[in-house]
Parts: structure tokens; C-alpha cells; sequence
């Protein structure tokens, strides 16, 4: 099994310009800008990076059928922070979409190469909707009006809480009904299922509800084009460096490939997207290509 403490720490993604996204993601998301040299950056909150961007100039959008990344989430601690984060965003005039889902609310937009990043605050579980021990997904279309009267949500937005975390990662795979995906990671990587649709949507995680990692359906034809926008690798942490030989323990007694170097474990689900395990306390994306 995955150590409780385990989580998703990190995207990697390419963009066509960097400059571009850089301001689009201090001055309309508001993360904060860590680093950056001539063709990387990296964003988040004080000492905690929660996206690395590389620069691949004039990449156009990676198609949307194939695997990837479907989004990533930025969690906020409260749902006041949410509403000046909507406040905000709205009154710049971009596009954007509210969600409930009952278990938390969101806020989706798409940075300038289409990648997708979902603001979102988790609801308290005594909100919550249970199913056989699972708690019900939904996607109930909410409004600006349903966060007017938050209190504190009149505050002037400053950017992201410094509390801010990666909530989860929303990965697109392409096996049919997940034949290929749900074992691999509750068998292999040693994930539990905490909540699906059907045979379309899984959230996986170390069985405490919080779902780092949430796998979609979409039927592509191959791999996403290298010259594209495209996701790099999802950065994820476990506790110490003997989770992570365990967890190459396991990859190698179930015969599925993956790379070990210098405590940083690089291995790619059944539709290729990479997955990059390291002992926690290191939260900066990039030490081992993808």
C-alpha cells in the first residue's frame, strides 16, 4: 500500500511562450513567481511550487482526446478565499466555469495554451453525500451570485493563500473501462479506489478521501505530439526514500518498466503519462527528465 502521507505535489507542463504564461499565472491565478532562467519557471505559493513550465516556442494546444492532463487543482483553505479568487477572475472578462461537486466547490478556467486549472476549497464532510462507504460525485452548475454574500469574500484579492496545496491531478487515460488503469494503480502502485462513475472516472488515493490523483476516460489515437502543450509529468511525494524503493520493488516484480535515480522514481501509467515518486520534503519539479 501508498503511505497515508503520500500527495500530489506538482504539474509539469510545456507552454508555447513562456512570458506569456508566466503573467497569466501571477497576475490572473495569482501564484507567486519561485524561479525561473531563460526557458523555465516555476509557480506556487511561498516555498511550496505547485507548477514547473517549460518553454517549447509556438507549441500549439495538445489534442484533447488523447492522455494527459485534464486539469490540475489548486486547493485554498476556505471557501472566502474562493470568492475573491471568482471576484477577481471574473471582473478580468476571461472565461469561466463554476462547479459543485458536492464534496468540494471549483472554479475552472484554461491558462493560454489551454491547460486547465481548477481553483477549488473542499466542503465540510458533514456536507457531504455517501454511497456504499463512497462519497457521491456530481458536477452541479453553480453561479457568481452564489458567492456574494460569503463573508470575507469582499476582501481585496492578493493572490493565492500561502496555505494553497495541489488539492489533485486530473489524469485523461485510454484503456476502455480502465482494464488497464485501475489495476495498475491500486495493484501496483498500491492506490485505493475512494469514489467512481461508473467505469469512466475513478478518484484513487491512500484511503483517507482526499484523492490526490483522479483518472478520466478519453479514447485518443497515441500519444499526445511532443511539439504540443502537453503535461510532462505529475510530481508526486511519499514520506521517506524506502517508500520509494519499495515502490520500485514493486514495479519490478510486476515487470513494469520504470527509472530510479537518486532517490527520484520516474514510471508512466498504461497510457503514458508520467508519474514521478520522491521522498517528501523536496518540492520542486524537474530533477529527472519525464
Amino acid at each position: 500500500m501508498i503511505d497515508k502521507a503520500a500527495a500530489t505535489s506538482g504539474v509539469e507542463l510545456t507552454v508555447a511562450d513562456l512570458d506569456r504564461s508566466v503573467r497569466y499565472y501571477t497576475d490572473s491565478i495569482g501564484l507567486r513567481l519561485l524561479g525561473r532562467d531563460a526557458d523555465q519557471a516555476r509557480l506556487g505559493v511561498p516555498g511550496r511550487t505547485l507548477v514547473t513550465l517549460r518553454e517549447l516556442p509556438g507549441a500549439p494546444p495538445a489534442p484533447p482526446s488523447g492522455p494527459g492532463l485534464s486539469h490540475f487543482a489548486p486547493q485554498v483553505p476556505e471557501r472566502a478565499d474562493l470568492a475573491r479568487f471568482i471576484r477577481h477572475y471574473t471582473a478580468l472578462g476571461l472565461e469561466y466555469n463554476l462547479s459543485d461537486h458536492i464534496v468540494a466547490h471549483s472554479c475552472y478556467v484554461l491558462d493560454p495554451d489551454g491547460h486547465c486549472v481548477e481553483i477549488t476549497v473542499r466542503r465540510p464532510r458533514d456536507e457531504w453525500r455517501w454511497v456504499n462507504g463512497q462519497p457521491v460525485l456530481a458536477a452541479e452548475p453553480m453561479q457568481v451570485t452564489d458567492f456574494l454574500d460569503e463573508p470575507g469574500g469582499d476582501l481585496p484579492f492578493d493572490g493565492l493563500p500561502e496555505a494553497t496545496f495541489l488539492g489533485h491531478v486530473q489524469l485523461k487515460v485510454t484503456d476502455a473501462g480502465m482494464s488497464a488503469t485501475e489495476p495498475f494503480y491500486r495493484d501496483v502502485l498500491g492506490f485505493e479506489v475512494e469514489a467512481r462513475l461508473g467505469d469512466a472516472f475513478i478518484a484513487i488515493g491512500t484511503g483517507d478521501q482526499r484523492s490526490p490523483l483522479v483518472l478520466t476516460n478519453r479514447f485518443g489515437d497515441g500519444p499526445v505530439p511532443e511539439h504540443s502543450a502537453r503535461l510532462l509529468a505529475v510530481e508526486l511525494t511519499l514520506p521517506e526514500p524506502g517508500d520509494v524503493y519499495a515502490l520500485a520493488e514493486r514495479l519490478g516484480a510486476a515487470g513494469h518498466p520504470y527509472r530510479l535515480e537518486s532517490d527520484v522514481l520516474l514510471v508512466r501509467d498504461p497510457s503514458g503519462n508520467a508519474l514521478r515518486f520522491r521522498p517528501g520534503g523536496w518540492n520542486s519539479i524537474g530533477a529527472v527528465g519525464g
